[in-house]
């Protein structure tokens, strides 16, 4: 009886282990568990530190992000560098760019962020991990940690991605890497929670151009109590420090337009482009299409103007650029960022 007993306590065992085993979530259990939760999902907030290591010198965001579904967005982006608060909004109305201590916006039609989602956003984490059929899972400390792809257009040089969520499916940490997995943007929430309730007036336009509105927007008063002046109309020639490969710089023009003087940088060569600075006194820009591009020190807006003609405009320190021309995307961020942190001659 022994015996006969013996292969059926095996077989008991056996079957306990196999269930243990199979008891256990397949990353294709996990994710179809996340595309229900992002399905379900009616918003979130979110508060997070991203870092860019745009050079020599990492830069910093605190990152809040708002949204109501299906198309509200909002999310302040406060540069730790330079102590300014940039908000990208989402409305009925359009996608704007927000610089509320300058009183300006830029507004303008577009896919954003359906087309080419930031880092930050929940959705994009999720649907990159959705969507990467070669996803690779394992746990971590009660986490989820997935590397997949890296799809984000105007930058070649990331390729792949780790996204950290708990059991939840809450974010906690983000890294994009290059090809020899080096981190170049890294993100880490402090705060998250699913389905809040917002103000009625949470996306508005007018509400996020105040500063009572917000919690980030930096005062631009002095020490002495009193508001700090714009520069005047009067700069020196900002030169970019990146030139692409192949091309050289042509003439600079000063001209006025409006009333506005305005200083052209033109580049020849392998593509063909110009640097435009200028202060002009617009509080509003509209353009057609667009999208808002991380600069690392600034929010750009990228438009497409023509079949291999961009626009990408940003503002630095009361002087707005505007780079013209057939260079792609990544080139012109490449030159865009080589204009911070200098002088006028």
């Amino acid at each position: 009886m022994k015996r006969a007993a013996l292969p059926l306590v095996l077989l008991l065992v056996f079957t306990l282990l196999l269930g243990g085993c199979f008891g256990q979530k397949t990353p294709e259990d996990v994710v179809s568990d996340l595309n229900g939760t992002l399905g379900k999902m009616s918003g979130y907030k979110s508060q997070a530190v991203l870092t860019m290591q745009t050079g020599s010198t990492p830069m910093e965001y605190d990152v809040q992000v708002w949204y109501e579904k299906p198309t509200n967005y909002r999310v302040a982006l406060t540069s730790k560098q330079r102590g300014i608060t940039q908000i990208i909004l989402r409305n009925i109305e359009g996608v704007f760019v927000l610089t509320p201590h300058l009183n300006k916006s830029f507004r303008f039609q577009s896919g954003w962020p359906e087309n080419n989602g930031p880092l930050y956003l929940y959705e994009t984490l999720a649907k990159s991990i959705i969507d990467d059929t070669e996803r690779q899972m394992k746990m971590e400390e009660k986490q989820y940690v997935f590397e997949v792809k890296a799809n984000y257009t105007g930058n070649r040089s990331l390729t792949k991605q780790k996204i950290w969520l708990t059991e939840d499916f809450k974010p906690t940490h983000a890294e994009i890497m290059d090809s020899s997995m080096k981190p170049l943007v890294k993100i880490d929430f402090t705060e998250f929670s699913f389905n809040p309730t917002f103000d009625k007036d949470a996306f508005d336009k007018d509400r996020n151009m105040t500063t009572s509105s917000l919690t980030a927007i930096p005062t631009m008063a002095g020490a002495n109590g009193q508001v700090a002046q714009q520069p005047n109309s009067q700069f020196g020639v900002i030169v970019p420090t990146y030139v692409p490969e192949g091309v050289k710089q042509g003439d600079i023009e000063p001209v006025t337009r409006d009333g506005v003087r305005t200083v052209i940088l033109n580049y020849k060569g392998a593509y063909n482009y110009k640097l435009i600075e200028a202060r002009p006194t617009e509080a509003s820009v509209s353009y057609e299409q667009g999208m808002p591009v991380n600069l690392g020190f600034t929010v750009g807006v990228l438009a497409q103007t023509g079949e291999n003609t961009r626009l990408l405009t940003w503002e630095l320190d009361g002087v707005e650029f505007t780079i013209a021309g057939d260079l792609p995307e990544e080139e012109m961020v490449n030159v865009a960022q080589s204009t911070y942190g200098l002088g006028g001659k």
